[in-house]
């Protein structure tokens, strides 16, 4: 009996010592009203396993893309050592975690992650079309590409539960949409847009579409945050609006599909701010209807020239003042002593010619090599400047494409609706930005 009591006395001197040292907690911590968030988009992580031989294989791949695959381990490490030094309270990845779903790059992924929260770095993820259920998710080796193992939504919410899945106010059961509140009275609305479920054996979906049910369930947790005075900022992969005229026609994959009807229900419902990716472009749109507003701010890819990611000031309630960061520097042989920058802007310059040619020699254009070769360059500027945001077009420039225009024969007005669309930058300003989120009044 006497130590029965003996154990009693001792755990409640112990409860009272823990109460006492929250509360003393609780008074030396006033509530903040400044917070610093991070976005980081398009990661597109390869583990450095998946690439055993350089070679045919690998080339093969990158033939038709513009991505610093190999380069992105070095630059993923840069990106958390940046983000570790500068210490945001929060940071969000908003989809294309990795180069093809591969089970061994969200892994690392997730090690580097842990990195940040061990920090005291809140992070908050959302997948992209690259990510799951993926028959791209291979290993090279030479002239070899062999399958690994990809990952479901399942492996998603244990992967990542401690980035936004396992701790979530609420989950979508028909997608993995989530809300949680990482910064007090702040909503995060993390809608999944992905079409892995339609994926199959060979090929994976680019586009993206907001399941209906999806959407009930997001316009239900708006309402109440509503209700409960919260802010909300959503997150998702693709494009919400339009951030080019004619995006929408030009490359439909990279809109969310009925984006204007479905940008207008959740802006009416109170949705101002939404954090995209998908097309590798640093570039700010804004919607506006009476009073409602809605900014979707788009973030361009680590892995694609000019390698940017943003760092936002959030005034609780009030505003968001955004700049933009870009990685200018990696530890990685392959440099061959050249400055990152350097290195990275000549290997999406000779990628986009590449691409370009190929499309414009392929159905439907189907033009001739030569023409294809002089077109290239200008599709290749102006892809480039719209990926860097706040385009500007030199009357040097401009010179260069209406006298490519007028050699392209039957493409001329294509071309034309194209380049100038690329060139033409809508407003609000991409880089650097204050938003303020009662008024939408955007400098």
């Amino acid at each position: 009996m006497k130590k029965l009591s003996l154990l009693l006395a001792v755990l409640c001197i112990l409860s009272f010592t823990a109460c006492k040292k929250s509360s003393s907690d609780n008074q030396t911590t006033p509530t903040k009203s400044t917070y610093k968030i991070a976005v980081l988009s398009d990661i597109h992580y390869m583990d450095p396993s998946l690439l055993v031989h350089d070679g045919p294989a690998f080339q093969e791949y990158l033939k038709m893309d513009r991505k610093l695959l190999a380069e992105s381990d070095a630059i993923l490490r840069e990106s958390v050592s940046e983000l570790l030094a500068a210490k945001p309270d929060l940071v969000l990845f908003s989809g294309d975690l990795t180069k093809d779903g591969e089970l061994i790059s969200h892994q690392s992924v997730a090690g580097f992650i842990l990195q940040l929260i061990n920090a005291g770095i809140k992070v908050r993820v959302t997948v992209g079309n690259h990510d799951v259920n993926n028959p791209h998710a291979l290993k090279y080796d030479g002239s070899t590409a062999t399958r690994v193992p990809s990952v479901t939504a399942n492996d998603i919410k244990s992967i990542y539960a401690n980035s936004g899945y396992g701790d979530a106010l609420y989950s979508d059961p028909n997608s993995l949409s989530y809300v949680s509140e990482p910064i007090p009275n702040l909503w995060l609305l993390t809608i999944d847009a992905a079409e892995y479920y339609n994926n199959n054996d060979s090929t994976d979906v680019t586009a993206g579409k907001i399941k209906p049910e999806t959407m009930t369930w997001a316009l239900a947790r708006l309402a109440e945050a509503n209700q409960k005075g919260k802010t909300v900022i959503g997150m998702m992969h693709h494009g919400i609006l339009e951030h080019f005229s004619g995006e929408a026609t030009m490359f439909p994959e990279y809109v969310v599909d009925s984006w204007s009807s479905v940008s207008d229900q959740l802006m009416n419902a109170g949705l101002k701010i939404i954090f995209t990716g998908h097309f590798h472009a640093n570039d700010i749109v804004k919607k506006a209807s009476g009073s409602n507003f809605l900014f979707d701010i788009e973030t361009g890819s680590t892995v694609t020239y000019p390698c940017p990611y943003r760092v936002i000031t959030y005034i609780k309630d009030s505003s968001l003042a955004i700049t933009t960061n870009h990685i200018t520097t990696i530890n990685y042989a392959g440099l061959n002593g050249q400055p990152f920058t350097t290195y990275a802007k000549n290997a999406l310059q000779a990628g986009m010619d590449t691409l370009s040619k190929l499309t414009l020699m392929a159905p439907p254009y189907n033009a001739p090599a030569p023409i294809a070769m002089a077109v290239a360059p200008r599709m290749r500027n102006a892809m480039m400047a719209h990926y860097a945001g706040d385009e500007v077009l030199s009357a040097d420039e401009n010179t260069l494409i209406q006298a490519t225009i007028g050699q392209s024969g039957a493409l001329g007005p294509m071309l034309n609706l194209y380049l100038m669309s690329l060139w033409t930058d809508l407003p609000p300003k991409d880089n650097t930005l204050t938003i303020n989120l009662k008024t939408g009044n955007a400098n």
